[in-house]
């Protein structure tokens, strides 16, 4: 599968060719665009999010904002990968907050975070759950949800230099802020996260007070987990490790088994864009950015990019190296 933050002149080229196409008119190539990072961008609304449901929804908000945006991305100033995710992420970190984050929030704020569980009711007095599928499902949801008791910084700095292993400089360039600041936040909030499995979850010491089984009923009765809606469920294309390509394998000894947790669950599919996006085109505002007035555009952008060559691919070879 296509792996965005991956350091592939190749892919970059095949970004801008398809945006060159779509700005055109060829609806084919808008098509392609959006598959590529589609499943990309539901995967990092999902983290974020804490709810498939929603992530579902933040997808489509992302989506067409990137659609009435496109003309005006220029190749000289950015990678389509760092233009496309710094929309996602500016999304994602100043969307309305949902009744979830502020669930966790309520519990958290006040609590040092590695005693979070701490603070959860007492579950003990309800029967324990036996059903595997339903227990790997609240494993799921808490890996989750306990990322909402992160800042959204710092939540998104995980999910990206963490879950999807993304280098520290594409990182900072979609966060906006510098190597030196990403990398802060990434230690922080692993620290934050790693706390909390380590003192509470019994996945990492049975001892510890924070079962799988013991919660499910819980949850289930604030309606947090549905049976009958299972994120488990959902089309995947394989795990998180599986689709990034690459073992956590330069990460501190004390983080890796936490990552390994998150690395392990599924990465989604995401909902299916390709009805969605054909509809969305009917629209008169949107298919006007399609219009004949947008390929001035395309053609200025394309006689940029063909004027600077050697510049863009210096670029791209420095920032290969950096």
């Amino acid at each position: 599968m296509h792996n965005p933050f991956q350091e592939k002149i190749e892919d970059h080229e095949s970004d801008v060719n398809y945006i060159k196409l779509a700005l055109e008119g060829d609806g084919a190539a808008l098509e392609a665009l959006i598959l590529r990072h589609q499943s990309w961008i539901f995967n990092i609304a999902l983290n974020m999010t804490g709810d498939i449901h929603r992530a579902e929804d933040v997808t489509q908000e992302i989506l067409i904002k990137t659609i009435a945006k496109l003309s005006t991305y220029e190749e000289q100033k950015a990678a389509f990968r760092t233009w496309l995710y710094r929309i996602v992420a500016n999304h994602v970190i100043n969307m309305k907050e949902s009744k979830k984050e502020r669930f966790f929030a309520a519990h958290s704020e006040s609590l040092d975070f590695g005693t979070f569980a701490l603070n959860l009711p007492d579950t003990k007095k309800l029967a324990p759950m036996n059903d595997e599928a339903i227990i790997d499902e609240t494993k799921n949801y808490c890996t989750l949800c306990i990322l909402l008791c992160l800042t959204r910084m710092e939540r998104i700095v995980l999910i990206l230099g963490a879950i999807f292993d993304v280098p520290d400089r594409i990182g900072a360039e979609i966060c906006d802020i510098s190597r030196a600041n990403f990398r802060k936040i990434l230690s922080r909030s692993r620290k934050k996260v790693a706390a909390y499995f380590q003192d509470n979850c019994s996945l990492f010491n049975e001892r510890n007070p924070c079962k799988c089984s013991e919660q499910v009923s819980y949850l289930i009765q604030l309606g947090m987990i549905k049976p009958g809606d299972m994120n488990i469920n959902h089309d995947s294309i394989g795990t998180i490790r599986a689709v990034v390509g690459k073992t956590i394998t330069d990460i501190e000894n004390s983080y890796s088994e936490f990552l390994t947790l998150y690395q392990e669950q599924p990465f989604f599919k995401g909902p299916d864009m390709v009805s969605w996006l054909k509809d969305l085109l009917q629209r008169s505002d949107i298919n006007a950015i399609f219009s004949e007035t947008s390929i001035s555009r395309v053609q200025r952008i394309e006689s940029d990019r063909l004027n600077y060559p050697a510049k863009r691919d210096l670029k791209m070879r420095r920032d290969k190296n950096d």
